[in-house]
Formats: structure tokens, sequence, C-alpha cells
């Protein structure tokens, strides 16, 4: 394991960190046969396997089913061991002080599951431009911050439009955005940006939820675009590396912009953990593949963004 600063926050991450959706509740497009989501035995072997392996950072959320109680439940005296990154929404419609109290209820429920007296990393979910642009939420935020309740502060994105938005506050310490061979349109001003300012990058569906593996063959008709992307993906890295090392590649592509910090990868058994640590001990990936795999880039928020995907 390899660790990058955070940013400015002054901690190193570990270059692959631990998502824990798959940990909570069904997601991703699913594997024939595949179980969707491993038991409680099951998910304390991919949290204490993790972090044994030297991953010292823990994403989670209250939306991911049972994910936070489980990782309560697994951390006990390793807790010191791992920062944990969790996330509170910000509903535009409220009043000020609805809105304020609905955060500060959230962080105390994650904070009761999760068995812990704060979190190193409260991130706001889904946040958009109109939710960013709420005073008061972002003041209970900074509040929650200078309380202890978290030490660092960050934004869950998507898009574009909505981290540079975040950046220009000067707010986050971290901003936790999708980055993939599909989806670069990061890479144009959202990169060099968080690392003028400081601001560390964490960087989720870099599979883009599995489309990118064989997975990818099961999209329908409107998502035909991405279908063959996928492919033409599966066999660039087929050719280059051998069958199979998608998720390897894909991590690696993200690791080369110097400005990521860290790579969630959301695992549900300890041997897919190990396969995506595996990444790591390989080289670099070279420059005239990155160049191949910076072609099947593709800029379409509908194809792209799993949230607006139709129906599989």
């Amino acid at each position: 394991m390899f660790y990058r600063p955070l940013g400015r926050s002054g901690v190193d991450v570990s270059a692959i960190s631990l998502g824990t959706v798959e940990l909570g509740r069904a997601y991703g497009i699913p594997a024939p046969g595949a179980a969707v989501q491993p038991d409680e035995e099951g998910a304390a072997r991919v949290i204490l396997g993790a972090i044994d392996r030297g991953v010292n950072l823990i994403d989670t959320s209250p939306v991911y089913g049972d994910s936070e109680e489980r990782i309560g439940r697994t951390l006990g005296p390793r807790r010191p061991k791992v920062l944990l990154a969790t996330k509170a929404r910000i509903e535009p419609g409220r009043s000020g002080g609805a809105v304020r109290g609905k955060l500060r209820a959230s962080l105390e429920r994650s904070l009761v599951a999760l068995r812990t007296d704060y979190v190193d990393l409260l991130q706001v979910q889904n946040a958009t431009p109109e939710s960013l642009a709420l005073d008061e939420p972002i003041e209970e935020i900074r509040t929650l911050r200078d309380e202890g309740k978290t030490r660092f502060l960050g934004a869950s994105v998507y898009g574009p439009e909505a981290a540079e938005f975040a950046l220009g506050l000067g707010t986050f310490d971290a901003l936790q955005i999708a980055y993939s061979v599909l989806d670069q349109r990061p890479a144009d001003r959202v990169l060099p940006a968080a690392a003028g300012r400081g601001v560390g990058i964490l960087i989720r569906s870099v599979l883009l939820k599995g489309a990118l593996t064989s997975r990818g063959d099961q999209l329908p008709i409107p998502l035909e675009r991405v279908r063959d992307r996928s492919r033409a993906f599966r066999r660039l890295v087929a050719e280059r590396f051998g069958i199979g090392r998608e998720a390897r590649v894909a991590i690696r592509f993200a690791l080369a912009r110097r400005e990521v910090s860290s790579v969630l990868v959301g695992v549900s058994s300890l041997n897919e953990m190990e396969e995506d640590l595996a990444s790591l001990d390989e080289a670099d990936l070279p420059a005239d593949f990155l160049e191949s795999a910076r072609e099947l880039r593709i800029d379409d928020p509908d194809l792209i963004d799993p949230r607006l995907w139709p129906s599989t």
C-alpha cells in the first residue's frame, strides 16, 4: 500500500479506500448468480481484511443500508487506525433551523451506529449548487467540526458543475467525485482546481457501477454507447494486460492523476478486495495505453450518470 495526502488536511490516505455501499445493500449491475450482499460475517472479513492490508479510510453513509451499523460492530479497538467518512444531506426547501437540525440529527445517528464520538470526514451527500448555496447548513457543518464531531468537511457531488461550485466555497477539505475511463469530465477543470486549492479528491465509480466489466453487456439498448465503449475498454485491457484485469486497470487509470488522493472501491468479498489491492503492485499504465483509454471518454450525463439510467 502507498499513501497520498488528503489535500491540505495534514493526513495521508491509502491509495485505495473501502467504499461500503455493497456491504449494506444491493448495488450495481448484478453478476449472474452472485450474492447481492455479504452476510454479517462476510462484511466483517472485508472490513478487517482491508485494514490489515493497509487501507486506512472507510467511506459510508446513512443511506447505505446497514453499512454504518456493520462498521460500528466490527471496528471496536481498531477505530483509531482508520479514517471514518460518512455523509449527511442538505434538504433545500426547509427552513434554516430545520435544515440545521436535520444535519445534526443525521450525524448524531451516524455516530451512534458507528459506535464512535466523531468521524474524520463529514461529507454533504449529493451536494448541488442549490443546496450548497444555503448559508445555514454550511454554518452548521462548520459548527459540527468546531464541536469535534468531525475533523474535516467534504462534499460528495455529481458532475463538474457541482464540484466547481463546492470548490469555490473554500469550506471543504475533500471532494468525492465520479471519475472513470468513460467519465473523464473532472480532468478538464475540477482536478486542477482542487489541487490548486489544496482540496483532497476521493474517486468513486471507477467501474461505472460495474458497466466497465462484463456486466456492461447487460445494459439496455438506450445505453448502447456505454455498452460499446465498455467492450472497447475490455478489449484494450485484454490485449495489453490479459483477460479479467478491468478493475485493476480502472483503478490505475484514476491513480494516474496525481491530484487524486484515493480511489474508493466497493466490494462484497475479501477476494474482491485483494484483487483491487493487487493493482497497486503493478507498474504505472504506459503513456500510449492512457492515451488510447482517454479516447473512450463520454461526456453525455444521461449516459455516464447511473442515476439517469433507465431501469434494466
